[in-house]
């Protein structure tokens, strides 16, 4: 019961703090209106109860996900006239979003397949219901993250990424997936517990790798983090089949997490892999 309390307390506050950055943000231009700030996309409930708690990882919220005439139609609940308690209303949103009309030809490439392979998805389908998380702000622009200004970028991230570590802290995930430019990597501030290792070697005339680290959360919980290079969509340099199988992979480790010793990375047979940390990575690409 106590921490059940605790978890509550910690989400009204978490709540609080997302909707204070929207109140100091919302008449600046390129915020999108009408709008909210996303805390998170997923059934927080469903989440909890998984057996591995996955967390997606984004930029910021699509300008889509707002889209006119009926910039609500994707969060039901935010269209009633706050006929129960606020922030009821709001989580009753949140959880909603992949009951309404998400924005599916973005999250479906993205990342469902993947979490297909985890025994996962965002839609409530699987055994374990993952969350989708932006880490550079919660705030839908428009234009999109990549056209906006340098200034604009760094006064957004100051407060966004601060954020969405609380938010993790609160959410202690199992896994972290994350595919966006590697310069971006820098921002996760958890402490490491064990750093960078390659994971998954594809074959291919450009080796495509998901890297994986260890962090520790401020509640001592540890994170498995997993990367790999972004192109037009996050894991978009392979294919739907693969990114399945890579799914399977992480669940694999996830599941021998206890036993190091009987975990072996995947590398395709006769594979030899040659590069710089920073082309492996993908730290050399330029950040949108």
């Amino acid at each position: 019961m106590i921490f059940i309390v605790i978890q509550h307390a910690k989400q009204t506050t978490l709540i609080k703090k997302y909707w204070d950055l929207y109140e100091s943000k919302k008449e600046l231009s390129y915020l999108v209106k009408p709008s909210m700030p996303i805390m998170y996309f997923g059934n927080i409930k469903k989440y909890l109860e998984s057996s591995i708690r996955i967390v997606t990882v984004g930029l910021n919220p699509s300008r889509r996900d707002f889209p006119e005439p009926d910039p609500f139609q994707r969060f039901q609940s935010m269209k009633q006239d706050h006929y129960y308690h606020f922030n009821q209303q709001y989580i009753s949103a949140l959880n909603q979003y992949f009951d309404d009309d998400p924005y599916n030809a973005w999250y479906n490439p993205a990342f469902e397949n993947m979490l297909n392979g985890l025994d996962a998805s965002f839609y409530n389908r699987k055994e374990n219901t993952a969350l989708h998380t932006d880490i550079c702000t919660p705030l839908a622009t428009n234009p999109t993250w990549g056209d906006l200004t340098k200034e604009t970028k760094l006064e957004l991230q100051k407060t966004g990424a601060p954020l969405w570590h609380e938010l993790i802290d609160y959410l202690e995930p199992d896994i972290i997936l994350i595919s966006v430019a590697g310069e971006h990597l820098s921002k996760i501030q958890f402490e490491t517990i064990k750093d960078w290792e390659t994971i998954y070697t594809s074959l291919r005339d450009k080796p495509y790798l998901i890297n994986s680290k260890q962090v520790r959360l401020s509640s001592g919980k540890t994170s498995s983090i997993y990367f790999g290079r972004a192109s037009e969509l996050p894991f978009g340099l392979v294919g739907a089949e693969e990114q399945f199988i890579i799914g399977k992979h992480i669940k694999k480790i996830t599941e021998k997490s206890k036993n190091p010793a009987a975990f072996m990375p995947f590398i395709h047979p006769g594979l030899e892999v040659d590069g710089e940390d920073g082309e492996m990575f993908g730290w050399e690409e330029k950040v949108q």
